[in-house]
């Protein structure tokens, strides 16, 4: 930075790492100005430094999450530690540490996460989740950042947030269902999309969206159309771009190209139709490699090929 980090303003501060987080040019190393803010007086620069440290997912930065979470005198900045935690999760969750990856081995772990840091990251997210004493929000989201892992434990102990009363605690649970990629949350989610409740609800078409549930598209299509949440049906209008519905690709181009619309909502339908036109070329894709006599979409993962059963 060119200048010192105490000679600006909290509103200074705040306004530059706005830019960084907008700007998404992600060749920039960044992350050494967000490690700077981690320590600033401010909480409001605190949140921001540590959601900045989302896309650096360093096992170095393992350690002052950890503390943050556990230390900081602000409730939302240990609320924010906890989530950006879930990023190790799912790091950990993509490198297959059991595999054996021959001569090539040394140097392409070396890319990865080291099991040791996936492991204590779990388990420190799992204390927070299982404690009773510990904030709602703590332990919500502790499972919200547990939702990438496919462990059965921690599925276990979503399903069990799903049945709590509060709703918060269940929309938690249905935000995890979506990140998971079981295809055990199917009927869950499917329960939900039209819950009476807002949070529970929205939770729900993210969810939905996110496994790629075709069986949701009717259900998506009229809140696209008709939802009087306008936060609702902006999800159901990115959830329709995760199905193979050609109702779903009509709609959600109309949208886009509709001069009624507002430009955010046209923005988000246009970003909806890339996602359906990418899924189209995977699932084109997997079909040519598998053959149709070898590997069956429907039968074997739900219709759309990303189900971990």
């Amino acid at each position: 930075m060119s200048v010192s980090q105490n000679e600006l303003s909290k509103e200074e501060k705040i306004a530059l790492l706005n830019r960084l987080l907008e700007s998404g040019e992600a060749f920039y190393d960044d992350q050494p100005t967000f490690m700077a803010y981690l320590s600033d007086p401010d909480p409001d620069v605190r949140i921001l430094a540590i959601q900045g440290l989302w896309d650096y997912p360093d096992p170095d930065v393992i350690d002052p999450l950890i503390d943050m979470a556990d230390h900081d005198p602000d409730q939302q900045v240990r609320n924010r530690a906890v989530v950006a935690l879930g990023r190790y999760v799912y790091e950990g969750e993509m490198a297959d540490y059991d595999y054996d990856l021959g001569p090539l081995e040394d140097t392409i772990r070396e890319a990865e996460l080291p099991q040791a840091s996936y492991q204590r990251v779990v388990a420190f997210l799992l204390d927070i989740a299982r404690n009773p004493s510990a904030p709602l929000d703590a332990q919500r989201y502790s499972i919200e950042a547990l939702g990438f892992s496919s462990d059965p434990e921690i599925a276990d102990l979503v399903e069990q947030a799903y049945h709590n009363p509060n709703l918060d605690m269940k929309a938690s649970a249905l935000f995890a269902m979506g990140r998971s990629g079981l295809a055990r949350w199917e009927p869950y989610v499917m329960a939900e999309l039209d819950s009476p409740h807002p949070q529970v609800q929205l939770e729900a078409v993210r969810a939905a969206g996110e496994l790629f549930l075709d069986e949701a598209t009717p259900e998506l299509l009229e809140l696209a159309r008709s939802a009087t949440d306008p936060d609702v049906r902006r999800e159901a209008i990115w959830a329709l771009g995760h199905t193979t519905s050609l109702e779903a690709w009509q709609l959600i181009d109309d949208i886009a190209s509709d001069p009624g619309e507002d430009e955010e909502t046209r923005q988000l339908a246009e970003a909806a139709l890339d996602e359906y036109y990418l899924l189209q070329q995977m699932d084109e894709a997997e079909a040519e490699f598998f053959g149709d006599d070898e590997f069956d979409l429907e039968e074997d993962s739900g219709g759309n090929g990303y189900f971990i059963d």
